[in-house]
Formats: structure tokens, C-alpha cells, sequence
């Protein structure tokens, strides 16, 4: 199985396709998305340490996202709210403030956000370019290169046969030189807009995370944002 990308050598396509042409048939692919305002998702994980369940809430049109982890594993659970790139806050199990999180967590935690950047691809990265097709988790793809918010670099990888997005290479902001690369997969195309409903990751060798996901909301008639509680102490 091929996945690990290394990100830093480049060799841009010379073909007349370009980026934009890739990310167009992606959405031609994926179908009208523009109504989406919202996403709440919630999957079973397995991870090198164990069990746990991610549930994520996000908003399309900005940066908000309320994120909780619990863990079969641990005692300890780690929710966090985002409100912007740069504000973010981590919440104890009452939902209440424990503090501003770095730059760095508030990426990692945005990166968990698998089927916003699904949806909107040329929105979360920036100026990318289409690099030769490849083979990414046995599967022939179109590939971009771009970056991230923090200025990372990343690869998006599209399936030349279905035209949607099948993953991301990204490096991860803590520790230099190491690809997160996720996969996603167990495609449904029955509910109007192609969801998938896993997703495999890979860091390093020995380093794999699977999450199924057995609850994919769009426009969830009861989200809201969560209003932050500061802790009275």
C-alpha cells in the first residue's frame, strides 16, 4: 500500500489541466453543496492506545468548531472549542473555559474537520497547483499541492475515476518532517451528496487511526454555537 507522500519535493504537472479543473470536477462530483451551513458528525475510533469517540460540530461559513473526545483509555476527555485560526479554548466536561489553546492545537483540531475540507477543498488550502497523477492508498489520483493556514505544506488527492477527494497529506505542526496522511473511504452515494463514512490515518509506519462514522448531520435543525462559560475561578 502506498501513502506515505513526502511533501517537500515537488514536480508540477506540465499537462493543460490545472488545479481548478480538478477542484470544479470534485464539485461537480459532490453536487450543490452551497446550502450547507453547518456539519455535525460523530465517529467510533481506534487508535495505538485504544478506543475512543470523536464528535465534532462546524460551521461552513467560518472557523467555529466545538470538538469532544472521550476516551475508553483515559479518564480525562478533551473538548475544545475553536472560534477562530487563531482563538480557541479548551472546555472541561461542564463546557466551561480552561484556558486559550496555541496556534498549533487549534490546526491540529481543525484538521479533524474531514468533511468540511472535503466540501471545501480551495477554501481551507491555498495556492495549489497539480502535481503528476499518483497512486495514493492503491487508489489512482489527481494531486494537488498547497498549504494550510500556517503555512504548511499539503497534498490533495482526488480519484480519477469518481472526480472526489480521497484524501490529504499534511505535515504535522509538531514534529518536523513527519506526513499525517488520511485517507477517506466506505464512500455512500444514496443521500443526495457522496458522504464517506470512514477514514484511515496514517503517521508513520506503526501509527494508525480508524474512524467509523456512525452519525454525518448537514444543516442539523437544532445546531448552535456554544456561548463560552468562563470558569469562576
Amino acid at each position: 500500500m502506498r501513502y506515505l507522500i513526502g511533501l517537500l519535493t515537488v514536480t508540477l504537472y506540465s499537462c493543460g489541466n490545472s488545479a481548478d479543473h480538478v477542484i470544479n470536477k470534485h464539485y461537480q462530483a459532490l453536487g450543490d453543496v452551497d446550502e450547507i451551513e453547518n456539519i455535525t458528525t460523530k465517529a467510533d475510533c481506534m487508535g495505538p492506545e485504544g478506543r475512543y469517540q470523536t464528535v465534532t460540530k462546524s460551521s461552513t461559513s467560518d472557523d467555529y468548531l466545538l470538538f469532544l473526545q472521550d476516551y475508553e483509555y483515559k479518564p480525562n476527555p478533551f473538548y475544545a472549542l475553536i472560534k477562530t485560526k487563531s482563538k480557541g479554548y479548551g472546555l472541561d466536561t461542564s463546557l466551561t473555559s480552561l484556558g486559550p489553546l496555541s496556534n498549533a492545537v487549534i490546526a491540529v483540531l481543525k484538521a479533524h474537520e474531514f468533511h468540511e475540507m472535503m466540501l471545501q477543498p480551495d477554501k481551507r488550502y491555498f495556492g495549489l497547483k497539480q502535481l503528476e497523477d499518483t497512486t495514493f492508498f492503491d487508489q489512482k489520483c489527481s494531486q494537488l499541492i498547497g498549504s494550510d493556514h500556517l503555512g504548511l505544506p499539503v497534498r490533495l488527492f482526488f480519484d480519477k475515476e469518481s472526480n472526489l477527494m480521497a484524501g490529504i497529506a499534511q505535515a504535522n505542526p509538531y514534529k518536523k518532517g513527519e506526513v499525517i496522511c488520511v485517507h477517506f473511504e466506505d464512500w455512500n452515494y444514496g443521500n443526495g451528496i457522496p458522504m464517506f463514512n470512514r477514514v484511515n490515518i496514517r503517521r508513520g509506519k506503526k501509527d494508525q487511526h480508524i474512524l467509523e462514522y456512525n452519525k454525518i448531520v448537514l444543516n442539523h435543525p437544532e445546531f448552535e454555537k456554544l456561548e463560552l462559560k468562563k470558569n469562576k475561578e
